[in-house]
């Protein structure tokens, strides 16, 4: 349910452009019919709204007829629906939303305050980060929203499901020093107030250190708590916090691979969880380290040399991996390098799939911050006060097959950066020794997996499943479709990243098919669709 919805309203296949980054190829255009059934209970959703923009008292830009407000990817359809929204809550470089486990919109926060479904300020949940960058910064209104790019994260609390904990670096110097020296947390609880929530602890620190803004989110290998990682600052160190059913704590720290001296950069992370990627503005670099869901260590530095540039905008400044785990996308402001790695010798993987064309929109669409999406597909905000998203279409394909589209999102209102997220329908890691959480019975797991979607249907060219209700806590599942006859016509094990399938049709024989969800050979959901 979203508040005050203005009439703005749009699909990904109306808002896209027709060329790719170099020219190279169509737009391709898919319309898709309704969702053919309900979700389930138990949904793995929490990532299906992203909020972004500025609050909307600012009117309207008359230069550029462009609205001051938010702009909402929403993800509970296909193609991906997004509007614009007369939400009160401003965006900068800090941004979370939240989801109930069906895809509805729970809570959301810019790094100063928290808001629940209906836009309103959960209780007690102002003046978060607040100190001497924020009041030497922006002493007038502290509305505007908090600058840490993934300085904030929320997770569902391990001992309690209406609780959740937002962990947020804390710049705690005046500006223009950007300087973090501590990890918070705050927690809420959305079902008091008779649901619009209150504020259990704020601003509660979790240790003291030199940081970096960003930090990495991993689900612990059990499948229920998780692992934090925070990059200090100076050093080649990583600090280990881990959240479980006592509270957040910090663990330890593992030192390895490349010094770090600038204030600020980007983790991510396979859909596996199994390798973390990190890279910042201050060297030629980029490092991919494998990941112990267990223990939170990391291990077997790889690095990847990148160009820099300042004078020409080659700084890097984001990174993403697709939903199969083996492209690397990595920006440099005015380029995007893919890389492939499954390869052997990653680093000569490296093809260029976009340039920047130059575009003002108004002040320079460059390729900052990317996130993946539910739908499987990378967007990416210019990282600044840009009305266009960059998309790539088809990021688990090769080269120029992955369809990166510059501009390809025009965007209802101004907007700067993605919102954070991590892999929230990563389960547990079967077999390993610390899979050991036995707390729901075989009979309640069962029930929570029961629906297929498969739309279009009748298809064309291409189907989507929707798999977002799968609880990946029983292990890893795959895709199977049978013709009439009952033979198997193609079958592929599902990304534990993204909740959709896309799947290509077109040289199937007209008929009904079948398609199956499964896992160890055991059939847990069906749908039958219809090829024309």
């Amino acid at each position: 349910m979203y508040p005050k919805q203005n009439s703005l309203s749009f699909t990904l296949a109306e808002s896209r452009g027709g060329d790719s980054a170099r020219g190279k190829g169509s737009c391709l255009l898919l319309v898709f019919l309704f969702l053919l059934s309900p979700s389930t209970a138990n949904s793995q959703k929490q990532d299906y709204v992203w909020l972004q923009g500025y609050g909307s008292d600012g009117g309207i830009d008359t230069a550029s007829n462009h609205y001051y407000g938010i702009s909402v990817f929403d993800f509970n359809q296909q193609p991906m629906h997004f509007f614009y929204d007369s939400l009160g809550m401003y965006f900068r470089q800090t941004n979370i939303s939240y989801c109930d486990s069906t895809g509805s919109l729970l809570f959301y926060s810019n790094g100063i305050y928290v808001a629940n479904g209906l836009d309103e300020k959960i209780e007690n949940s102002d003046t978060l980060n607040i100190g001497s960058f924020i009041y030497d910064w922006q002493p007038d209104d502290l509305q505007f929203g908090y600058v840490t790019t993934q300085g904030m994260v929320a997770m569902q609390s391990p001992a309690n499901p209406n609780e959740y904990f937002l962990l947020h670096t804390f710049i705690d110097t005046p500006a223009p020093n950007f300087i973090v020296r501590r990890l918070y947390y705050t927690e809420v609880d959305m079902s008091a107030n008779a649901g619009h929530g209150t504020t259990l602890a704020k601003n509660q620190t979790v240790f003291e250190g030199d940081l970096s803004w960003e930090m990495a989110t991993i689900r612990h290998a059990n499948g229920r708590d998780w692992w934090g990682l925070l990059q200090k600052r100076h050093t080649n160190c990583y600090y280990k916090v881990l959240v479980n059913q006592q509270g957040v704590r910090l663990v330890d720290s593992v030192c390895l691979g490349l010094n770090v001296d600038f204030n600020f950069g980007t983790f991510t992370s396979t859909p596996d969880g199994r390798k973390v990627i990190y890279g910042n503005p201050s060297g030629a670099a980029v490092q991919v380290f494998d990941f112990d869901r267990c223990t939170g260590n990391l291990s077997n530095p790889y690095i990847i040399p990148i160009p820099y540039n300042s004078n020409q905008k080659i700084i890097y400044s984001g990174s993403a991996v697709s939903a199969n785990g083996r492209f690397l996308y990595v920006a440099l402001t005015t380029l995007v390098f893919q890389y492939d790695l499954w390869a052997a010798d990653i680093t000569a993987s490296k093809d260029t799939v976009a340039i920047y064309d130059g575009s003002q929109n108004p002040f320079g669409s460059y390729f900052v911050t990317m996130q993946i999406g539910p739908d499987g597909k990378i967007y990416e905000s210019c990282g600044n006060s840009e009305w266009v998203y960059h998309v790539i279409d088809r990021p688990d394909e090769k080269g120029d097959s992955c369809l990166f589209h510059q501009h390809g999102i025009a965007m209802p209102s101004f907007c700067m950066g993605v919102p954070n997220f991590p892999n929230y329908r990563l389960g547990a890691l079967n077999g390993s020794p610390c899979d050991t959480l036995t707390d729901l019975s075989e009979i309640e797991k069962l029930e929570k997996e029961k629906t297929i979607k498969v739309f279009p249907n009748p298809a064309i060219n291409f189907i989507t499943v929707d798999y977002g209700f799968i609880n990946w806590n029983k292990g890893e599942v795959s895709l199977e479709v049978t013709n009439n006859l009952g033979q198997i016509v193609t079958q592929n094990t599902l990304p534990m990243y993204s909740g959709f399938q896309k799947l290509d049709v077109s040289q199937f024989a007209s008929g009904l098919y079948t398609a199956y969800i499964k896992r160890n050979s055991q059939i847990i959901a069906t749908a039958k669709f219809a090829k024309q």
